[in-house]
Protein backbone atom coordinates (compact mmCIF):
# COMPACT_ATOMS: atom_id res chain seq x y z
CA UNK A 1 0.00 0.00 0.00
CA UNK A 2 2.01 2.85 -1.14
CA UNK A 3 4.86 1.13 -0.63
CA UNK A 4 4.38 1.02 2.85
CA UNK A 5 3.22 -2.38 4.97
CA UNK A 6 -0.28 -2.20 5.82
CA UNK A 7 -1.36 -2.06 9.83
CA UNK A 8 -3.68 -5.76 8.81
CA UNK A 9 -0.48 -7.37 7.45
CA UNK A 10 1.70 -5.95 10.37
CA UNK A 11 -0.40 -6.84 12.74
CA UNK A 12 -1.67 -10.08 11.73
CA UNK A 13 -5.34 -8.77 12.59
CA UNK A 14 -7.92 -6.40 10.91
CA UNK A 15 -9.77 -6.52 8.02
CA UNK A 16 -7.39 -7.72 4.81
CA UNK A 17 -7.97 -6.10 0.99
CA UNK A 18 -7.20 -8.48 -1.67
CA UNK A 19 -7.90 -8.15 -5.72
CA UNK A 20 -8.90 -11.51 -7.24
CA UNK A 21 -8.37 -11.00 -10.94
CA UNK A 22 -9.17 -13.76 -13.67
CA UNK A 23 -10.87 -13.09 -17.10
CA UNK A 24 -13.57 -16.21 -17.17
CA UNK A 25 -13.82 -17.57 -13.73
CA UNK A 26 -13.97 -21.49 -13.94
CA UNK A 27 -14.98 -23.27 -10.95
CA UNK A 28 -11.87 -23.30 -8.77
CA UNK A 29 -11.98 -19.58 -9.53
CA UNK A 30 -15.52 -18.95 -8.20
CA UNK A 31 -14.71 -20.80 -5.15
CA UNK A 32 -11.86 -18.78 -4.69
CA UNK A 33 -14.03 -15.60 -5.01
CA UNK A 34 -16.25 -16.42 -2.71
CA UNK A 35 -13.70 -17.63 -0.04
CA UNK A 36 -12.51 -13.90 0.21
CA UNK A 37 -16.08 -12.60 -0.02
CA UNK A 38 -16.88 -15.24 2.87
CA UNK A 39 -14.06 -13.84 4.81
CA UNK A 40 -14.41 -10.35 4.87
CA UNK A 41 -11.23 -10.33 2.65
CA UNK A 42 -12.65 -9.34 -1.13
CA UNK A 43 -11.36 -5.59 -1.85
CA UNK A 44 -12.53 -6.36 -5.67
CA UNK A 45 -13.12 -8.75 -8.27
CA UNK A 46 -11.96 -8.02 -12.18
CA UNK A 47 -13.20 -10.14 -15.13
CA UNK A 48 -13.31 -9.85 -18.57
CA UNK A 49 -17.67 -10.35 -18.62
CA UNK A 50 -19.45 -9.89 -15.56
CA UNK A 51 -23.03 -10.76 -16.81
CA UNK A 52 -26.06 -9.79 -15.43
CA UNK A 53 -29.02 -12.39 -15.59
CA UNK A 54 -31.73 -9.69 -15.06
CA UNK A 55 -30.08 -7.18 -17.46
CA UNK A 56 -31.83 -5.65 -20.08
CA UNK A 57 -29.64 -7.16 -23.08
CA UNK A 58 -30.71 -10.42 -22.65
CA UNK A 59 -33.79 -10.16 -24.75
CA UNK A 60 -31.38 -8.34 -27.50
CA UNK A 61 -28.25 -10.39 -27.79
CA UNK A 62 -28.30 -13.72 -29.94
CA UNK A 63 -29.35 -16.62 -28.61
CA UNK A 64 -25.91 -18.62 -29.24
CA UNK A 65 -23.75 -15.55 -27.57
CA UNK A 66 -26.57 -15.36 -24.79
CA UNK A 67 -25.90 -18.83 -24.18
CA UNK A 68 -22.00 -18.14 -23.46
CA UNK A 69 -22.80 -14.80 -20.95
CA UNK A 70 -25.11 -16.81 -19.23
CA UNK A 71 -21.95 -18.57 -17.82
CA UNK A 72 -19.97 -15.37 -16.20
CA UNK A 73 -22.64 -14.40 -13.59
CA UNK A 74 -21.05 -14.35 -10.43
CA UNK A 75 -23.00 -14.25 -7.71
CA UNK A 76 -20.46 -15.32 -5.37
CA UNK A 77 -19.42 -11.89 -5.09
CA UNK A 78 -21.51 -8.58 -3.98
CA UNK A 79 -22.44 -7.04 -7.22
CA UNK A 80 -20.71 -3.60 -5.83
CA UNK A 81 -17.20 -5.02 -5.98
CA UNK A 82 -17.12 -7.10 -9.13
CA UNK A 83 -15.66 -4.94 -12.15
CA UNK A 84 -15.22 -5.97 -15.66
CA UNK A 85 -12.94 -5.32 -18.87
CA UNK A 86 -15.17 -6.88 -21.25
CA UNK A 87 -14.50 -5.55 -25.01
CA UNK A 88 -11.83 -7.75 -26.32
CA UNK A 89 -14.11 -10.78 -24.80
CA UNK A 90 -16.90 -9.75 -26.45
CA UNK A 91 -15.23 -9.93 -29.57
CA UNK A 92 -13.90 -13.41 -28.79
CA UNK A 93 -16.86 -14.78 -27.92
CA UNK A 94 -18.96 -13.75 -30.84
CA UNK A 95 -16.38 -14.67 -33.67
CA UNK A 96 -16.54 -18.27 -32.61
CA UNK A 97 -17.44 -20.31 -35.50
CA UNK A 98 -17.36 -18.45 -37.79
CA UNK A 99 -15.14 -17.05 -40.59
CA UNK A 100 -13.31 -14.16 -38.58
CA UNK A 101 -12.41 -16.84 -35.91
CA UNK A 102 -8.90 -17.29 -37.38
CA UNK A 103 -8.29 -13.66 -38.37
CA UNK A 104 -8.86 -12.13 -35.34
CA UNK A 105 -8.46 -14.77 -32.69
CA UNK A 106 -5.58 -17.46 -33.60
CA UNK A 107 -2.37 -17.67 -31.34
CA UNK A 108 -1.46 -14.54 -30.15
CA UNK A 109 -3.94 -11.92 -32.38
CA UNK A 110 -5.44 -9.25 -30.54
CA UNK A 111 -8.60 -11.22 -29.69
CA UNK A 112 -6.97 -14.50 -29.17
CA UNK A 113 -6.89 -15.78 -25.50
CA UNK A 114 -3.55 -14.58 -24.94
CA UNK A 115 -4.29 -11.19 -26.39
CA UNK A 116 -7.39 -10.58 -24.49
CA UNK A 117 -5.74 -11.87 -20.89
CA UNK A 118 -3.03 -9.15 -21.53
CA UNK A 119 -5.69 -6.54 -22.50
CA UNK A 120 -7.49 -7.93 -19.49
CA UNK A 121 -3.96 -7.68 -17.86
CA UNK A 122 -3.02 -3.98 -18.35
CA UNK A 123 -6.54 -3.14 -17.23
CA UNK A 124 -6.34 -4.91 -13.98
CA UNK A 125 -2.48 -3.40 -12.99
CA UNK A 126 -4.04 0.42 -13.79
CA UNK A 127 -6.38 -0.53 -10.64
CA UNK A 128 -3.82 -1.22 -8.82
CA UNK A 129 -1.88 1.49 -9.45
CA UNK A 130 -4.47 3.27 -7.20
CA UNK A 131 -6.64 0.70 -5.16
CA UNK A 132 -5.86 0.36 -1.48
CA UNK A 133 -4.89 -3.07 -1.35
CA UNK A 134 -2.97 -5.77 0.55
CA UNK A 135 -2.44 -8.34 -2.02
CA UNK A 136 -3.08 -9.16 -5.94
CA UNK A 137 -4.16 -12.85 -6.03
CA UNK A 138 -4.31 -13.31 -10.33
CA UNK A 139 -3.61 -16.51 -12.78
CA UNK A 140 -1.15 -17.73 -15.02
CA UNK A 141 -0.89 -16.00 -17.98
CA UNK A 142 -2.66 -12.87 -16.91
CA UNK A 143 -0.49 -11.06 -13.80
CA UNK A 144 2.71 -9.87 -15.34
CA UNK A 145 1.39 -6.10 -15.59
CA UNK A 146 -0.94 -6.22 -12.28
CA UNK A 147 2.25 -7.90 -10.48
CA UNK A 148 4.44 -4.83 -12.05
CA UNK A 149 2.03 -2.19 -10.66
CA UNK A 150 1.90 -4.08 -7.07
CA UNK A 151 5.86 -4.05 -6.84
CA UNK A 152 5.62 -0.86 -7.28
CA UNK A 153 3.22 -0.08 -4.51
CA UNK A 154 4.47 -2.72 -2.02
CA UNK A 155 1.42 -4.64 -2.32
CA UNK A 156 1.94 -8.61 -1.96
CA UNK A 157 1.71 -10.61 -5.03
CA UNK A 158 0.09 -14.29 -5.06
CA UNK A 159 0.02 -16.18 -8.59
CA UNK A 160 -2.24 -19.65 -8.70
CA UNK A 161 -0.13 -21.71 -11.36
CA UNK A 162 -3.79 -24.44 -12.27
CA UNK A 163 -1.00 -26.33 -14.50
CA UNK A 164 1.85 -27.94 -14.29
CA UNK A 165 4.72 -26.13 -15.46
CA UNK A 166 4.94 -25.40 -19.46
CA UNK A 167 8.81 -26.44 -19.77
CA UNK A 168 8.67 -29.39 -17.66
CA UNK A 169 5.24 -30.15 -19.47
CA UNK A 170 6.66 -30.23 -22.84
CA UNK A 171 9.67 -32.35 -22.43
CA UNK A 172 7.35 -34.69 -20.99
CA UNK A 173 5.30 -34.61 -24.17
CA UNK A 174 8.43 -34.80 -26.33
CA UNK A 175 9.85 -38.09 -24.77
CA UNK A 176 5.99 -39.44 -25.02
CA UNK A 177 6.25 -39.22 -28.59
CA UNK A 178 9.42 -41.17 -28.65
CA UNK A 179 8.45 -43.83 -26.24
CA UNK A 180 5.20 -44.41 -27.83
CA UNK A 181 4.70 -42.70 -31.84
CA UNK A 182 1.62 -44.42 -32.57
CA UNK A 183 -0.32 -41.78 -30.45
CA UNK A 184 1.96 -39.09 -30.89
CA UNK A 185 -0.18 -37.22 -33.51
CA UNK A 186 -2.50 -37.28 -30.26
CA UNK A 187 -0.48 -35.23 -28.19
CA UNK A 188 -1.03 -31.22 -28.08
CA UNK A 189 1.51 -29.31 -28.89
CA UNK A 190 3.03 -26.52 -26.64
CA UNK A 191 1.73 -23.85 -28.57
CA UNK A 192 3.11 -20.55 -26.67
CA UNK A 193 6.05 -18.41 -28.38
CA UNK A 194 8.78 -18.07 -26.64
CA UNK A 195 7.66 -14.58 -25.93
CA UNK A 196 4.96 -15.96 -24.17
CA UNK A 197 6.99 -18.21 -21.85
CA UNK A 198 9.03 -15.54 -20.87
CA UNK A 199 5.70 -13.51 -19.88
CA UNK A 200 5.07 -16.32 -17.95
CA UNK A 201 8.22 -16.66 -16.55
CA UNK A 202 8.26 -12.90 -15.33
CA UNK A 203 4.72 -13.87 -13.57
CA UNK A 204 6.38 -16.45 -11.68
CA UNK A 205 9.72 -14.62 -10.61
CA UNK A 206 7.14 -11.58 -9.25
CA UNK A 207 5.07 -14.02 -6.94
CA UNK A 208 5.49 -13.57 -3.43
CA UNK A 209 3.98 -17.02 -3.18
CA UNK A 210 2.97 -19.37 -6.02
CA UNK A 211 -0.51 -21.14 -4.93
CA UNK A 212 -0.55 -25.01 -6.76
CA UNK A 213 -3.76 -27.23 -6.39
CA UNK A 214 -1.48 -30.31 -5.75
CA UNK A 215 1.92 -32.47 -5.05
CA UNK A 216 2.38 -32.73 -8.67
CA UNK A 217 2.33 -28.92 -9.64
CA UNK A 218 4.44 -28.72 -6.80
CA UNK A 219 6.95 -31.26 -8.56
CA UNK A 220 7.37 -29.72 -11.89
CA UNK A 221 8.20 -26.49 -10.26
CA UNK A 222 11.04 -27.79 -8.67
CA UNK A 223 14.11 -26.00 -9.70
CA UNK A 224 11.96 -23.23 -10.89
CA UNK A 225 10.60 -21.87 -7.80
CA UNK A 226 12.24 -21.82 -4.61
CA UNK A 227 9.76 -24.20 -2.33
CA UNK A 228 9.19 -21.73 0.84
CA UNK A 229 7.30 -19.59 -1.50
CA UNK A 230 4.66 -22.69 -2.98
CA UNK A 231 1.68 -23.33 -1.12
CA UNK A 232 -0.66 -26.39 -1.55
CA UNK A 233 -4.28 -25.51 -1.32
CA UNK A 234 -6.29 -28.58 -3.13
CA UNK A 235 -9.45 -27.88 -4.78
CA UNK A 236 -12.80 -29.18 -3.34
CA UNK A 237 -15.43 -32.01 -4.09
CA UNK A 238 -18.96 -31.50 -4.75
CA UNK A 239 -21.50 -32.52 -2.03
CA UNK A 240 -21.67 -36.21 -1.71
CA UNK A 241 -24.57 -37.69 -4.04
CA UNK A 242 -26.82 -40.65 -2.63
CA UNK A 243 -25.52 -43.96 -4.32
CA UNK A 244 -28.50 -46.44 -5.35
CA UNK A 245 -27.80 -49.95 -3.57
CA UNK A 246 -27.58 -52.20 -6.61
CA UNK A 247 -28.29 -56.12 -6.59
CA UNK A 248 -25.58 -58.41 -6.69
CA UNK A 249 -25.40 -59.60 -10.50
CA UNK A 250 -22.99 -62.08 -10.89
CA UNK A 251 -20.95 -62.16 -14.29
CA UNK A 252 -21.94 -58.44 -15.14
CA UNK A 253 -19.30 -56.86 -16.84
CA UNK A 254 -17.23 -53.89 -15.08
CA UNK A 255 -18.85 -50.34 -16.09
CA UNK A 256 -15.24 -48.52 -17.05
CA UNK A 257 -15.62 -44.85 -17.58
CA UNK A 258 -13.30 -42.33 -18.80
CA UNK A 259 -14.12 -38.26 -19.01
CA UNK A 260 -11.81 -36.36 -21.00
CA UNK A 261 -10.12 -35.19 -24.27
CA UNK A 262 -9.51 -37.94 -25.89
CA UNK A 263 -5.96 -37.20 -26.36
CA UNK A 264 -2.38 -39.18 -25.49
CA UNK A 265 -1.85 -36.12 -22.63
CA UNK A 266 -5.26 -37.96 -20.75
CA UNK A 267 -3.53 -41.13 -21.26
CA UNK A 268 -6.18 -42.25 -23.85
CA UNK A 269 -3.95 -44.77 -25.25
CA UNK A 270 -2.60 -46.76 -22.50
CA UNK A 271 -6.34 -46.81 -21.23
CA UNK A 272 -7.56 -48.62 -24.58
CA UNK A 273 -4.48 -50.85 -24.31
CA UNK A 274 -5.65 -52.13 -20.90
CA UNK A 275 -8.95 -52.77 -21.84
CA UNK A 276 -8.28 -54.63 -24.75
CA UNK A 277 -6.01 -56.97 -22.20
CA UNK A 278 -9.69 -58.00 -20.62
CA UNK A 279 -12.37 -58.52 -23.46
CA UNK A 280 -15.25 -59.38 -22.05
CA UNK A 281 -14.99 -58.59 -18.60
CA UNK A 282 -15.61 -55.03 -19.00
CA UNK A 283 -17.52 -52.48 -20.40
CA UNK A 284 -16.15 -48.86 -21.59
CA UNK A 285 -17.85 -45.67 -21.58
CA UNK A 286 -16.01 -42.54 -23.55
CA UNK A 287 -17.22 -39.47 -22.53
CA UNK A 288 -15.08 -36.62 -24.25
CA UNK A 289 -14.01 -34.96 -27.77
CA UNK A 290 -11.65 -36.40 -30.20
CA UNK A 291 -8.52 -34.65 -30.31
CA UNK A 292 -8.02 -34.99 -33.86
CA UNK A 293 -8.90 -38.31 -36.44
CA UNK A 294 -7.18 -41.62 -34.89
CA UNK A 295 -7.38 -44.96 -36.16
CA UNK A 296 -6.96 -46.67 -32.90
CA UNK A 297 -9.32 -44.18 -30.92
CA UNK A 298 -11.99 -44.35 -33.78
CA UNK A 299 -12.07 -47.98 -33.52
CA UNK A 300 -12.91 -47.76 -29.84
CA UNK A 301 -15.69 -45.13 -30.38
CA UNK A 302 -17.24 -46.93 -32.59
CA UNK A 303 -16.73 -50.18 -30.62
CA UNK A 304 -17.31 -48.81 -27.10
CA UNK A 305 -19.80 -46.01 -25.96
CA UNK A 306 -18.45 -42.75 -27.18
CA UNK A 307 -20.70 -39.72 -25.65
CA UNK A 308 -18.83 -36.57 -27.64
CA UNK A 309 -20.57 -33.71 -25.56
CA UNK A 310 -22.72 -34.30 -22.41
CA UNK A 311 -24.68 -31.72 -20.18
CA UNK A 312 -22.35 -31.88 -16.88
CA UNK A 313 -25.26 -33.06 -14.86
CA UNK A 314 -25.64 -36.02 -16.94
CA UNK A 315 -22.00 -36.63 -16.44
CA UNK A 316 -22.81 -36.95 -12.88
CA UNK A 317 -25.57 -39.67 -14.02
CA UNK A 318 -23.22 -41.23 -15.93
CA UNK A 319 -20.82 -41.33 -12.85
CA UNK A 320 -23.78 -42.93 -10.58
CA UNK A 321 -24.25 -45.72 -12.98
CA UNK A 322 -20.83 -46.92 -13.55
CA UNK A 323 -17.93 -49.05 -11.31
CA UNK A 324 -14.90 -47.09 -11.68
CA UNK A 325 -13.02 -44.32 -13.47
CA UNK A 326 -10.08 -44.52 -15.17
CA UNK A 327 -8.05 -41.40 -15.44
CA UNK A 328 -4.63 -42.20 -16.57
CA UNK A 329 -3.16 -38.70 -16.92
CA UNK A 330 0.19 -38.16 -17.79
CA UNK A 331 -0.28 -34.41 -16.85
CA UNK A 332 -2.67 -33.32 -14.87
CA UNK A 333 -2.41 -30.12 -12.36
CA UNK A 334 -5.42 -31.69 -10.66
CA UNK A 335 -8.65 -33.46 -12.50
CA UNK A 336 -11.60 -32.12 -10.85
CA UNK A 337 -13.24 -34.89 -12.83
CA UNK A 338 -11.75 -37.16 -10.38
CA UNK A 339 -13.19 -35.38 -6.62
CA UNK A 340 -16.95 -35.23 -8.87
CA UNK A 341 -16.76 -39.08 -9.34
CA UNK A 342 -15.35 -39.48 -5.32
CA UNK A 343 -18.44 -37.63 -4.65
CA UNK A 344 -20.55 -40.02 -6.79
CA UNK A 345 -19.13 -42.83 -4.89
CA UNK A 346 -17.03 -44.15 -7.55
CA UNK A 347 -13.11 -45.55 -7.12
CA UNK A 348 -10.65 -44.17 -9.66
CA UNK A 349 -7.54 -45.82 -11.36
CA UNK A 350 -5.73 -42.34 -11.75
CA UNK A 351 -2.11 -41.99 -12.16
CA UNK A 352 0.21 -40.49 -9.85
CA UNK A 353 0.36 -37.01 -12.39
CA UNK A 354 -3.42 -36.81 -11.87
CA UNK A 355 -3.12 -34.13 -9.22
CA UNK A 356 -6.09 -35.20 -7.42
CA UNK A 357 -4.30 -38.77 -6.82
CA UNK A 358 -3.21 -36.75 -3.64
CA UNK A 359 -6.38 -37.41 -2.39
CA UNK A 360 -6.48 -40.96 -3.31
CA UNK A 361 -4.62 -43.78 -1.06
CA UNK A 362 -3.76 -46.89 -3.27
CA UNK A 363 -5.80 -49.33 -2.40
CA UNK A 364 -8.64 -47.47 -0.61
CA UNK A 365 -10.44 -45.14 -2.55
CA UNK A 366 -9.12 -46.67 -5.70
CA UNK A 367 -5.57 -47.13 -6.61
CA UNK A 368 -2.57 -44.83 -7.73
CA UNK A 369 -0.50 -46.46 -11.00
CA UNK A 370 2.21 -45.73 -12.58
CA UNK A 371 2.24 -43.58 -15.76
CA UNK A 372 2.81 -44.90 -19.60
CA UNK A 373 1.59 -48.41 -18.01
CA UNK A 374 -1.28 -50.20 -19.81
CA UNK A 375 0.03 -53.19 -17.93
CA UNK A 376 -0.76 -51.35 -14.98
CA UNK A 377 -4.15 -50.47 -15.26
CA UNK A 378 -5.28 -53.36 -16.87
CA UNK A 379 -4.03 -55.40 -13.42
CA UNK A 380 -5.81 -52.89 -10.66
CA UNK A 381 -9.29 -53.09 -12.91
CA UNK A 382 -8.89 -57.12 -13.44
CA UNK A 383 -8.53 -57.01 -9.43
CA UNK A 384 -11.84 -55.54 -9.94
CA UNK A 385 -13.44 -57.89 -11.80
CA UNK A 386 -12.63 -60.73 -9.30
CA UNK A 387 -13.49 -58.70 -6.17
CA UNK A 388 -17.02 -56.56 -6.24
CA UNK A 389 -16.85 -56.38 -2.14
CA UNK A 390 -13.69 -54.36 -2.64
CA UNK A 391 -15.44 -52.50 -5.12
CA UNK A 392 -18.44 -51.51 -2.60
CA UNK A 393 -15.71 -50.56 -0.12
CA UNK A 394 -13.89 -48.42 -2.36
CA UNK A 395 -16.97 -46.03 -3.43
CA UNK A 396 -18.10 -45.98 0.52
CA UNK A 397 -14.62 -44.92 0.93
CA UNK A 398 -14.54 -42.67 -1.92
CA UNK A 399 -17.45 -40.39 -0.24
CA UNK A 400 -16.17 -40.49 2.73
CA UNK A 401 -12.86 -38.64 1.51
CA UNK A 402 -15.39 -36.63 -0.69
CA UNK A 403 -17.12 -35.30 2.39
CA UNK A 404 -13.55 -34.48 3.91
CA UNK A 405 -11.92 -32.83 0.92
CA UNK A 406 -15.06 -30.32 -0.29
CA UNK A 407 -15.60 -27.32 -1.95
CA UNK A 408 -16.29 -25.74 1.54
CA UNK A 409 -12.77 -26.82 3.30
CA UNK A 410 -11.16 -25.75 -0.04
CA UNK A 411 -11.97 -22.10 0.50
CA UNK A 412 -11.45 -22.12 4.50
CA UNK A 413 -7.73 -23.00 3.70
CA UNK A 414 -7.33 -20.85 0.85
CA UNK A 415 -8.03 -17.84 3.37
CA UNK A 416 -6.58 -19.16 6.29
CA UNK A 417 -3.18 -19.46 3.84
CA UNK A 418 -3.70 -16.24 2.29
CA UNK A 419 -3.82 -14.62 5.83
CA UNK A 420 -1.36 -16.18 7.30
CA UNK A 421 1.16 -15.32 4.36
CA UNK A 422 -0.03 -11.74 4.48
CA UNK A 423 0.56 -11.70 8.07
CA UNK A 424 4.13 -13.58 7.94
Amino acid sequence: MNGEESPAAATGAGKLNVLLSHPTGNQNVRNALQSFAEHDMLAEFWTAIAWNPASRWSGVVPARLRSQLEKRAFPEAPGGKVHCAPSREVVRLAARGSFLHHLLCSRERPFSVIGMYRHFDNKVARRVESADLDAVYAYEGGARKTFRAAKRRGVSTFYEQPSSYWYWTRNLLLEEAERNPEYAGLLPTLADSNAHLEWKDEELALADFVFVASEHVRRTLKGAVPDERIRVVRYGAPPVRLRRPRPPQPGRSLRVLFVGLLAQNKGIGYLLDAIDKLGSGVELTLVGNRFRPHSRVDEACNRWRWLENLPHSDVLELMMESDVLVLPSLADAFGLVITEALACGLPVVVTRNAGASDLIEDGREGFVVPICSAAAIADRLEKLIGDRPLLEEMSCNAQRTAAANSWESYRAALAETVRVALCR
